[in-house]
Formats: structure tokens, sequence, C-alpha cells
């Protein structure tokens, strides 16, 4: 109820809550709702994940605004249109759909928001949280506004605490030891993890550095396949490559489609007896 409140004096709304026993009432609500239901969820949709959705449900809102209407005989977005006119201006600062609350993590540091468990981190055990809850994140700082942790929302009961995989490499650069304790040792491709757990203290601790600086770039997933990428070809992770193939791998390539690159032109150029036995 807070966040509605918020909202409504945000936008400088009124709203009416009018003669709540008459159930009668509520019928012009469920034809509208039925509409949507009709077009929008027959049949059910299937998306990877709800933010995908909810791509997907305001281009099929935009669709339905180019119909014509059924009696006007103009299309929904001219009507629209009109009545825009006769609206008040949006406030130029999007409303911030967030519920704060006030949580204390438990030794493994997590907090519990909704009956789902939030991984902020083993550093922050024993510490009194905010945690905000957005329709698909949440935001954990501490009391006095600094950033912990984004994992994604959950909805229903998760199975399993639920992390943001990014928010622990930075941490893993400063602790190198407490990779064998990790929570996302599970997260790393198979081929990456075996390699991080052959690496020294000092080369492993400049690897999660590389790994943490390209997923705030690129995003945990494409940073994790591009160093899996690097390794199985018997390199060392260097940013600049990690850098790169991350970003590939964002855009949607796979690293499997990306071909090694042909050095024999440098070795021809640096060693001119190749050339000469080329010839």
């Amino acid at each position: 109820m807070d966040v509605f409140r918020r909202f409504v004096e945000h936008y400088r709304v009124e709203a009416g809550f009018r003669n709540p026993a008459s159930g009668w009432e509520k019928g012009s609500v469920e034809n509208a709702v039925g509409f949507l239901r009709r077009d929008l969820m027959v049949p059910m949709p299937n998306a990877e994940s709800y933010r995908r959705l909810a791509s997907w449900m305001l281009s099929r809102c935009d669709g339905i605004a180019g119909d014509t209407h059924y009696r006007k005989d103009v299309p929904v977005s001219d009507l629209f249109a009109g009545e825009k006119t006769r609206m008040l201006p949006l406030s130029r600062v999007p409303y911030d759909a967030c519920r704060w609350v006030t949580r204390r993590a438990d030794r493994e540091g997590n907090v519990e928001i909704d009956s789902d468990r939030y991984l902020a981190g083993p550093s922050w055990h024993g510490w009194t949280l905010e945690a905000g809850s957005r329709a698909f994140q949440v935001e954990i700082r501490t009391q006095d506004g600094r950033f912990v942790a984004k994992p994604p929302r959950a909805y229903g009961r998760a199975a399993r605490t639920v992390r943001n995989p990014a928010g622990l490499p930075p941490v893993l650069a400063r602790k190198s030891r407490a990779w064998g304790e990790s929570p996302i040792r599970g997260d790393f491709p198979e081929k990456l993890r075996l390699a991080i757990d052959a690496m020294d203290s000092k080369t492993r601790q400049r690897t999660f550095r590389l790994l943490a600086k390209a997923s705030d770039a690129y995003g945990f997933d494409a940073a994790a396949k591009a160093g899996e990428h690097i390794v199985e070809q018997g390199r060392e992770i260097d940013e600049a490559s990690l850098t790169a193939m991350a970003r590939r791998v964002s855009a949607g390539e796979t690293p499997d489609g990306v071909p090694a690159p042909d050095l024999h032109a440098y070795d021809r150029f640096m060693r001119p007896e190749t050339r000469a036995k080329a010839a």
C-alpha cells in the first residue's frame, strides 16, 4: 500500500475507492481484464524472464493501439493522443516502484525478504542492511547508503538462496583463499573453475579482478563464458582478450563459433627464414 501511496503522490493523481461492498460495480474492470487476457494471454506466453515478458507485453499493447476502435472507427492511438491533451504533464523523474525494508544478515551473509533468502555476501554477516524490492531486482545497501549487492528478484518460493554471481568476484579478488568455499563456484563453467583451482594466489586474485571488471561491463555469464573460452585455448586470461571476448558473447556470439586467430602470418613476418621456406 505504501508503494501505491507514493505513486499517487509522485504523479499528483487522486485515487477514489467508492462503495467497496458493492460487488456489481467491478463488472467494467472484469471486462477490461478479460479483454487483456483473451488478447494477450491466449495462447499462454512463454519468455526467458519477467523482463522479456514485460517487453513482449508492451509491444503487443502497442499493436492493439494501432487497431481501429470498434465504435469510434478511428485508431485507438489517435483517441489516446486526444485524451493526453487534457491530462496533467508527467513528472520528468520516473517513479521508483520500490519497497524498502530493514533486515539483519545472518551468519552466512543472507537477508530474508518475503520468505526468500538473498545473498548480500559473507563479509556482511551480522550487519543491519536496507533491502529494496523492485520488479526485477532486489537492491541491498548499508544503512549509510553504501552499495552491497543487487540480486535478481524472486517470485514464489525460491528453491535456494538468490544471489548475483557478479557481486562476489571483487570480494574474491581481495580474499582469494575463500574461493574453495565460495557460494558461486557452481556458477563458473567447469573448465574455468578447474583453471582457477590450479592458479597460485597472486594469479587467482588478478583473474578475479579481470572477471569482476568484465562482469560489470558485459554481465557475469558473458565474462565467465569468455574466460572459459580463453583457458580452453591454453592461454592465460588477460584483460584485452577477456574484454573483447565478453563483449562478443554479450552481443550474441557463441565462444565456440569464434575461430582462433591464425598467427602464421606474424611468424613469417618476424622470421625471414620462415618466408624463405614457404617460398
